[in-house]
């Protein structure tokens, strides 16, 4: 089993080793060796990091980490499968899958730096559901320190862990065991939860800064914002449906709704009175707005919301919930069945690969658009004398030349890629041996913006090149979404 976990999790990252491209965090923190995760709340960041690479800073070591990610989240994955089922087979390893192999965990993992860090903080999580302590007191505090280990890795992993104890409801339930122990580890669930953020709040949260701590305002006009920003979170969850695989879509929740019904059954059928039987039914049912919730999670906590592919890890534990429900069902059609599963599966895993094509593409095109620049600062006379460029990005929305195909017949492609520029400064040391280019906000350019329109040196399709006095500024043209390869 564990090899299995190992060559799945492997098979699913290899295109990410293979684009080796540093996303967008990554360009700065290559650049410097840079750290900053302990004012993000994610002290044990640094400390991997600093570990692996034994020294004060951090050197991109990439792929390593990543590799030592895929073979920790074998062994939690392993884990959770012998703790969730009681005779575990291959089927059953594909349940728990998606908590690797989500599309939208694919946005986390791009990060060189930050995508190992999030995975190991799942792998905790992982651990902290399928450890069973022999005594309360253990039983309680090793989880607790688990999730509070995965939580100083990335915050936002809070969300699988409330998706996989809403997992684990319905578990209890169809094993028909009664309403009391499913209460009784609910509980304790609870308290692991409130242990884990005492712990959490005692140690990395002193060293968050307090623009990370924004919370939602509560003023007049709250609950209108906060349907919105539900509405945003499904909108992006509703990306993954299209024309093409409408069929597998339907199917799976055709699947789920079955299983679900087969869950319901294990508690009628269980030894419970008729009043407990109740209950027990309507938690499970409660289960499931409480995973949907889990999409965007903590993101809903705080004042600005953040819809970006990594900050929604609930769809993991979405997917784990539809194929558990869908195993279900299809292991009573037939013993075998449930091994249908490795069609979303595989599903998942071509998108892996197309995604890692949609990297190599914007890294080309990113070097190329590095080296016309670079040389037309070099180049020109008049841009030598500049000592320092401040470079103006403008939103491409997602415009990427060659990726046209991909992007039509995966819509949801531009949201997981999430690249809103061609060119970052970062990129332009490494690239072009241009080391004074620096970021300018468009706000700030705005008070030159005319007179250094009146004194372009450079344009062309992707920047202009101006000065004002001493100052040179490359401003990024914006992309049309329309601006396609014409075929004959």
């Amino acid at each position: 089993m564990l090899s299995f976990f190992c060559v799945a999790n492997l098979i699913f990252v290899i295109p990410l080793m293979l684009a080796d491209y540093l996303y967008i965090d990554d360009s700065w923190r290559t650049q410097s060796a840079g750290l900053g995760w302990a004012d993000s709340g994610r002290i044990l960041v640094e400390w991997l990091y600093k570990g692996l690479s034994f020294t004060s800073a951090a050197p991109n070591i990439f792929p390593l980490p990543l590799l030592i990610c895929v073979v920790v989240m074998a062994f939690a994955l392993r884990a959770l499968v012998v703790s969730f089922f009681l005779r575990p087979t291959l089927s059953s390893c594909f349940v728990v899958l998606p908590l690797w192999y989500s599309p939208y965990f694919l946005q986390s993992l791009s990060y060189q730096y930050d995508g190992p860090a999030m995975g190991l903080g799942v792998a905790a999580v992982i651990f902290s559901i399928a450890y069973k302590g022999r005594s309360l007191f253990s039983n309680i505090v090793v989880p607790a320190i688990l999730l509070a280990v995965g939580l100083s890795f990335y915050q936002v992993v809070i969300n699988v862990y409330i998706g996989l104890v809403c997992i684990e409801r319905l578990m209890i339930a169809h094993d028909q065991q009664s309403l009391y122990v499913n209460l009784i580890r609910l509980r304790d669930r609870l308290l692991q939860l409130l242990v884990a953020l005492l712990i959490y709040l005692a140690t990395a949260f002193q060293l968050m800064t307090e623009e990370r701590t924004a919370m939602r305002q509560f003023a007049d006009g709250w609950p209108v914002k906060l349907v919105a920003d539900l509405k945003l979170a499904s909108q992006r969850v509703g990306l993954l449906y299209h024309e093409d695989n409408a069929w597998l879509c339907g199917l799976l929740i055709l699947l789920a709704v079955a299983g679900f019904c087969i869950v319901v059954r294990g508690v009628l059928l269980s030894a419970d009175r008729v009043s407990h039987k109740i209950i027990h039914c309507l938690l499970c049912i409660c289960v499931v707005p409480v995973v949907l919730l889990s999409i965007p999670g903590i993101a809903l906590a705080f004042d600005y919301f953040n819809d970006e592919a990594r900050l929604m890890m609930g769809v993991s534990t979405l997917l784990v919930l539809i194929l558990f429900l869908s195993y279900r069902a299809l292991r009573l059609i037939h013993v075998n069945g449930a091994l249908l599963l490795v069609v979303p599966l595989m599903a998942m895993l071509s998108f892996s690969y197309a995604h890692g094509r949609m990297l190599s593409l914007h890294k080309t095109l990113g070097e190329s658009v590095a080296r016309y620049l670079s040389y037309d600062l070099i180049s020109h006379a008049d841009l030598r004398r500049v000592k320092v460029f401040y470079m103006v990005r403008n939103s491409t929305k997602g415009w990427l030349v060659g990726g046209d195909g991909t992007m039509s017949a995966l819509p949801f492609m531009r949201y997981v890629v999430n690249m809103s520029f061609i060119l970052l400064p970062e990129m332009l040391p490494r690239i072009g041996g241009v080391n004074n280019v620096l970021s300018m906000e468009e706000k700030k350019f705005r008070s030159v913006s005319v007179r250094c329109q009146e004194n372009i040196i450079v344009a062309n399709k992707f920047y202009d090149v101006c000065t004002v006095g001493e100052s040179g500024y490359v401003v990024m043209k914006l992309m049309d979404l329309g601006d396609v390869y014409i075929s004959q």
